[in-house]
């Protein structure tokens, strides 16, 4: 069999778009015996309450009707979309859907539903329950002399939940009955997001199904960003032993075409580090968020430090330097040489600059602040006019990404958002947090990758030796206000994911106080912008610690 693996870069809703999209790519695999897209390429990954508008499953209908007329005289096509459902009314199904000589018709209906609670391969699934029915069992196609079993399912690298482990209230295990009513290939339609290390891990346990049920696997995956999620494409084709036949190209579209008849063909290469898959993941998440959203500019706030200098880098990669606008607002406590690596990084990179003085401002709010704050005694460890300074910062980047009809990106980083090292309205603004999924032991050795791949010193060597500041006062370090970051990365990293990462070693005080920090500053983090997930365990839907509550044991 010759199966092309259609690895599209879907926009959620522009199933027009869309639409268009999978034809491109489907006329590029002429010759092929079938077609496959990703998991709801058709509609784009969680679609969410777009599923409950009046016209869109019929706007969707239309499309599949499009596509089979389009398609007549073209090969197979089994395309992931949603249709009406025949199990349960006011639903859709999640579907793999045939197009084939001017005709469409179901193949298959999604089994494997998502509760939004399964980790293993990024936190925050869209509730597959709340929008779709669940398959009674998974189809099987007849093509070309073969039996394709099709399965859809995002999560091949959670084992507990994948599937291959999944079980029906009757104790049945829908691939166990794939290979019980006799199939020669597995068609596993994916739209699995991306998390450090779950591409290796996926690879493995889908040889082992391959290998251990003796069929040819076939998994594509959805590549782009949407949103939070940040899909890394890789498709794969197994045979029955096990053996790899062919990689899809990492974080690109791609057109994988495999001829069974041949046997394997040099796969595309793994990225040769988690620094590097999260750099190439992170400039894809941004490149995505800003075109899908309708913008084309930039704004970010340079500071001198390490954490907006990554993102400067991330931005100019994904957009271009001509898109990305820096913004430096030196206060009376930044030092001279923050403003020089700054200034530096933003001609390294060829990106434009403007400063911003903010002490005219600080002033202004200190006079205009005073009698109400006279109301007020001060208390020792006050931050106002610490926090004053921030959110001086945040209006003036808002107000230039108005003007510019840009979006500011966020350049705040994991270990500050989980202890609540951060500013309401200040430095927490923005419409995107680029790196906020990454902790600050992560910036680091990214930032570091990336100097080693350009072969220069783009991010100056002064920011890598400078102790860590917000330069919000005198003589200001981090450490002042948080623990070493060599403590307390590894240790957030076993209280996110104690699964993942054990708990054992964990001293029991320092441990209490970045726990009591984390659950504190949750009210902050649910104000925060969206976080591109890189990780196992990111904050966003798939973290949930309340509000108002008060963690106290007796």
């Amino acid at each position: 069999m010759k199966i092309a693996l259609l690895q599209c870069n879907s926009v959620t809703g522009d199933v027009a778009g869309n639409l268009q999209r999978i034809l491109d790519a489907a006329r590029q695999a002429a010759g092929a015996d079938l077609c496959v897209t990703p998991e709801l390429a058709l509609c784009g990954a969680a679609p969410g309450h777009y599923l409950c508008a009046e016209d869109f499953a019929e706007g969707c209908r239309r499309a599949l009707q499009q596509l089979a007329e389009a398609l007549r005289d073209g090969p197979p096509l089994l395309v992931g979309a949603p249709v009406v459902s025949v199990y349960a009314a006011g639903l859709l199904s999640n579907a793999g859907v045939l197009i084939h000589k001017g005709q469409w018709q179901v193949v298959s209906r999604k089994v494997y539903q998502s509760l939004g609670q399964n980790f293993g391969q990024g936190a925050g699934q869209v509730d597959d329950v709340r929008y779709f029915d669940r398959g009674i069992s998974c189809g099987i196609l007849p093509l070309a002399g073969w039996r394709l079993g099709v399965v859809l399912c995002e999560d091949a690298a959670a084992e507990g939940g994948a599937f291959w482990k999944t079980q029906y209230a009757s104790g049945h295990n829908p691939l166990m009955e794939l290979i019980q009513r006799g199939v020669d290939a597995i068609v596993h339609m994916a739209a699995a997001p991306f998390s450090v290390g779950a591409q290796e891990a996926g690879e493995q346990m889908l040889s082992h199904v391959a290998a251990r049920h003796h069929v040819h696997l076939f998994s594509v995956n959805l590549v782009g960003g949407n949103d939070s999620r940040i899909y890394n494409g890789q498709s794969l084709a197994f045979d029955p032993t096990g053996q790899l036949l062919a990689r899809g190209k990492a974080f690109e579209e791609d057109v994988l075409v495999v001829d069974t008849s041949l046997g394997p063909a040099e796969p595309e290469p793994l990225c040769t580090s988690a620094e590097e898959a999260c750099w190439r993941a992170l400039t894809l998440g941004t490149r995505d968020f800003v075109r899908k959203c309708g913008a084309e500019r930039v704004i970010v706030g340079l500071s001198g430090g390490m954490d907006s200098a990554l993102v400067c880098c991330i931005a100019a990669e994904a957009l271009g330097p001509e898109r990305v606008t820096g913004v430096l607002m030196p206060s009376p406590y930044n030092s001279e040489g923050s403003l020089t690596d700054a200034r530096a990084l933003a001609d390294n990179l060829g990106v434009t600059t403007v400063t911003l003085p903010i002490e005219p401002l600080m002033r202004c709010f200190e006079e205009t602040l005073r009698p109400g704050l006279a109301l007020f005694p001060e208390q020792a460890g006050d931050v106002t006019f610490e926090n004053v300074q921030a959110r001086i910062r945040g209006t003036l980047l808002t107000s230039l990404a108005n003007r510019a009809r840009a979006l500011v990106l966020n350049t705040g980083n994991k270990s500050e958002g989980a202890l609540g090292y951060t500013t309401l309205y200040g430095d927490a603004v923005g419409a995107l947090g680029v790196i906020a999924d990454l902790t600050k032991t992560q910036v680091y050795a990214v930032a570091r990758w990336y100097n080693e791949r350009r072969g220069a010193a783009i991010i100056p060597q002064n920011i890598f030796d400078k102790a860590p500041s917000a330069e919000l006062r005198p003589g200001q370090k981090d450490a002042d206000s948080l623990p070493p970051y060599d403590v307390l990365d590894p240790l957030l990293e076993k209280l996110l994911a104690p699964a993942a990462h054990g708990a054992a070693g964990l001293e029991p005080e320092a441990c209490r106080e970045v726990r009591d920090k984390l659950f504190k500053a949750e009210f902050k983090r649910r104000q925060a912008p969206l976080c591109l997930h890189v990780s196992r365990m990111p904050f966003g839907s798939g973290w949930q610690a309340p509000v108002a509550g008060r963690y106290r044991l007796p």
